[in-house]
């Protein structure tokens, strides 16, 4: 399990709803809405 940047929700992997690269890791999202905000600004996410 992952956990999604955004929301905090865990994320299974291979059910995720999308996922995106950044610096070298692999985000996973639990729907389109967490992937988009994280997108926009993904520095804002990764510092959590």
């Amino acid at each position: 399990m992952e956990k999604d940047p955004v929301c905090g929700m865990q994320v299974n992997p291979a059910s995720a709803a999308g996922k995106s690269e950044y610096q070298g890791k692999t985000y996973y999202f639990c729907n389109a809405g967490c992937k988009r905000k994280f997108d926009q600004n993904p520095q804002q996410y990764v510092d959590r």
